[in-house]
């Protein structure tokens, strides 16, 4: 009888124990409150569609990676080749006094590769250029796929910018990259050069902005409020203005 008694008087604390439990969901990680916005006229990755959490999901980052290092490895070979081609082409092969004719036959042929290039040899800047383009849209690909590490494998080597417009896309797109993964140091070093270097894109104000998001993270409070101060003062009619004044009003 007394063990009864004692079961019933723990019966309603085990109840609001439960009770407890269920009230009291565990809340979801933190999450960062700004993401920096895609560049307007590209792809987007459609929303609302819930990609699939694979057990093997880590392998399957790992493999992604090694294909995007593959990849870019493939490239720099083609373009190197597409160099050698160029310099075999353009050089002239000595020829004797003797044989004028293998001469004249050399020249017909300089003379048809420059008619079919469109009246010149293309130039090592129109390779490079069309090298970043592919980068930028492979490594897009995976950032659309939310596999950010193939992302930044790609274009690891686009953290400075030449000033072209696809070397600016190719920045930013590592930047967001960088952002994803929450490498807050790499964020404010290359979002710092962005921001000096291609000033009047409209993306300098959403990098001004990351980077001080990523200094308060950092404890580097004062600096973040400094920078924020800046980018209102930079660009007042900004939206990223508007979101730096109101994170200085909430710290």
């Amino acid at each position: 009888m007394k063990t009864l008694s004692h079961s019933l008087f723990l019966l309603p604390l085990t109840l609001l124990t439960a009770s407890c439990a269920v009230s009291h969901p565990p809340q979801p990680a933190d999450n960062p409150n700004f993401v920096l916005p895609d560049i307007p006229r590209e792809p987007l990755p459609e929303k609302n569609i819930p990609y699939p959490r694979l057990d093997e999901q880590t392998q399957i980052d790992h493999l992604g990676i090694q294909i995007a290092r593959l990849e870019r490895t493939v490239e720099e070979l083609n373009q190197r080749l597409h160099t050698l081609e160029q310099q075999r082409t353009i050089k002239r092969p000595t020829t004797s006094a003797s044989n004028p004719k293998a001469q004249r036959l050399d020249d017909r042929k300089l003379k048809m590769n420059y008619l079919a290039n469109g009246g010149g040899v293309p130039s090592e800047t129109d390779s490079a250029a069309q090298n970043e383009l592919r980068l930028y849209n492979q490594a897009q690909k995976y950032y659309q796929r939310n596999n950010f590490s193939a992302a930044v494998a790609i274009l690891k080597e686009a953290d400075g910018g030449n000033g072209s417009e696809i070397a600016r896309r190719n920045m930013y797109l590592l930047l967001q990259s960088q952002q994803r993964l929450g490498n807050c140091e790499s964020v404010i070093e290359i979002g710092n050069r962005y921001a000096n270097r291609f000033r009047n894109s409209p993306q300098a104000p959403d990098a001004m902005y990351s980077i001080g998001q990523c200094q308060y993270k950092l404890q580097q409070k004062d600096i973040a409020r400094s920078t924020w101060r800046k980018l209102i003062q930079s660009f007042p009619n900004s939206e990223a203005a508007k979101r730096a004044s109101i994170s200085l009003k909430q710290r």
